[in-house]
């Protein structure tokens, strides 16, 4: 709701600002009242009277107006793509009928432009978790893509989840340490506490394999209700966890090796979660790690979940802290290799975690064992469980370290806008 109401805020306060002279936000609220205006009784006491320039305007057209408007604000756009992107609409409708844009045009446009300006201001730890390059480039264009892409099938074919859904920042599939590995938790979560982890209530150590993931999208012209398409949704979810759980076998994690990406505005320290079979699996012709093979069979699955592979391959990597640049990452990479003891952790299972809302901690929607029988499913829980060693409460050092990080990014963000000058 946070990112809803970020979005409808940043494009009502674009209208006001470049059309503080227009009705456009009290437009809408008219339709709603039974009660005539003032401007309504005049028209209908003189029926014969001229509409107003103000009756005259195209509000869809004026709103899309200032969604461009909004683009050029964020930089999204340049004044010059923006009289190219004019003049050549201009073209078109001269050389077309006099069809005006649609509503559904014009709110689409505003829509996109909301939810761009929330991909470059909205950042937070989750888009750290489909990433490890470290090229400056790479991390400004980085963004977080969230409900825009969508599946248009409506039904299951084959092995591809294909039902209506959209991408969520509160759903992932991850590794995470099974509870039972006790020594992994304690470890994990000892060096994350001692860097300060903005994460760490929020999120169980864990290495994401596809992150963001789907949820349902409603289709308002279904002869289902609602109930019934989340229903299907759950139980088609369910056969593909199911079909991919089938494929693969239980493997090992060893945890030695660590990792930094970032620039000079951000830094993350990672570890790497080198993943290998206990004993060589007699089917396997490949020398592929079992957790890259894991994936890759998940994104098959799941087509439209392509994030972790941004930068061309997937690198596992299982996030422990984030720091101001990558100088900073560097300096406690150093420390905590010099402290740290290999660690390891048998894999069985990995999770459908969810979260509700933008603070709430990931908890477990559903496990997906890995070498399934025949007449075994994954089944998904009417309500997450917590893990047992995760913390009840965000304590307030972790509140304020990821105040302190929302804060530096929106700083860095604004200064992107300005075109890369710094005002410290």
């Amino acid at each position: 709701m946070k990112a809803i109401s970020s979005a409808l805020t940043a494009f009502c306060l674009s209208s006001t600002r470049y059309h503080r002279y227009h009705r456009r936000l009290t437009l809408p609220l008219r339709a709603a009242s039974d009660e005539p205006t003032s401007a309504d009784s005049d028209q209908l006491n003189n029926p014969t009277q001229a509409p107003s320039a103000e009756d005259e305007k195209d509000w869809f057209m004026d709103g899309k107006e200032t969604a461009r408007r909004l683009k050029i604000e964020l930089g999204l756009m340049s004044e010059e793509s923006a009289k190219s992107t004019d003049d050549n609409g201009d073209d078109e409708v001269s050389s077309t009928s006099s069809e005006a844009p649609s509503r559904e045009d014009a709110m689409e446009s505003g829509r996109k432009a909301a939810l761009e300006f929330l991909k470059r201001l909205n950042d937070d730890d989750d888009n750290d978790n489909g990433e490890s390059q470290t090229t400056e480039k790479d991390q400004a264009n980085e963004t977080l893509e969230t409900t825009i892409e969508q599946v248009s099938a409506q039904d299951f074919r084959g092995n591809q989840f294909t039902l209506p859904s959209r991408k969520s920042l509160c759903l992932t599939i991850c590794l995470v340490p099974p509870p039972s590995a006790t020594t992994a938790w304690e470890r994990l979560s000892d060096v994350r506490r001692k860097l300060k982890d903005p994460g760490f209530f929020r999120w169980p150590p864990h290495a994401n394999l596809l992150y963001p993931f789907l949820e349902p999208s409603y289709v308002e012209e279904s002869d289902k209700s609602k109930e019934e398409q989340y229903s299907e949704f759950r139980e088609h979810l369910a056969m593909s966890l199911t079909s991919v759980a089938a494929q693969c076998k239980p493997f090992d994690i060893d945890i030695d090796t660590f990792g930094t990406f970032g620039g000079k505005d951000r830094g993350v320290l990672w570890a790497h979660p080198k993943s290998k079979y206990s004993a060589p699996a007699a089917d396997c012709e490949s020398d592929e790690e079992p957790l890259i093979t894991l994936q890759t069979l998940l994104e098959n699955h799941f087509p439209t979940c392509t994030d972790q592979r941004k930068q061309g391959s997937f690198t596992p990597h299982m996030t422990l802290s984030h720091y101001a640049n990558i100088t900073d990452a560097l300096e406690a990479k150093g420390r905590v290799e010099s402290e740290w003891e290999s660690t390891s952790f048998h894999v069985q299972e990995i999770y459908l975690l969810q979260r509700k809302g933008d603070e709430g901690q990931f908890k477990i929607l559903a496990k997906i064992p890995m070498g399934l029988e025949k007449d075994d499913e994954v089944k998904l829980f009417d309500e997450p469980l917590a893990f047992p060693a995760m913390p009840k409460f965000e304590e307030d050092w972790v509140y304020n370290e990821r105040m302190t990080m929302k804060n530096r990014r929106k700083k860095n963000f604004k200064r992107r806008r300005r075109g890369g000058k710094s005002q410290d």
